[in-house]
């Protein structure tokens, strides 16, 4: 008897462990998490995370953080499987930071995106491939919380 109560307890443990490494790994590199990175520009060196997923109805922010006032930047984008022409943007300086805004899609539409920063004419590209956002819906919390409490 002791020995099957033993060997439950261990395969509760198992489940939790397996279960909280999962939610970590699909929080880390699920569809919504942003995509980040680093870009040499010169002798600096700019992180950057681009969002994957974003709520209707307002505009995407699109933020890059950059110190250097000689650095600018140009917002490429179009819906996401169409044959849309790209639309390209100037990015505004605002502090440190140039920033745009990718217009909002309703629920599930989704855009892809790509970034430009130019330093002394020189064009520095920040993802090999465009980045696709997302557009979600507000779900309320009395429908959220019962939905993520009965996922375990």
């Amino acid at each position: 008897m002791e020995n099957k109560k033993s060997k439950n307890t261990w395969l509760w443990v198992l489940a939790v462990v397996l279960t909280f490494t999962i939610v970590i790994y699909q929080r880390a590199t699920g569809p919504t998490y942003p995509t980040k990175g680093e870009v040499q520009l010169g002798t600096e060196e700019i992180g950057y995370k681009l969002l994957r997923s974003h709520n209707t109805g307002m505009d995407a922010p699109v933020e890059i953080e950059v110190e250097d006032e000689t650095v600018t930047g140009k917002l490429t984008y179009k819906r996401y499987k169409s044959y849309d022409d790209w639309t390209t943007v100037d990015m505004e300086r605002v502090g440190g930071k140039l920033q745009a805004k990718l217009p909002y899609q309703p629920p599930a539409g989704k855009i892809e995106y790509k970034i430009s920063l130019y330093k002394d004419g020189q064009e520095f590209i920040l993802t090999e491939e465009p980045v696709v956002i997302r557009f979600k819906g507000v779900v309320p919390a009395p429908v959220l919380v019962p939905h993520i409490f009965f996922m375990f």
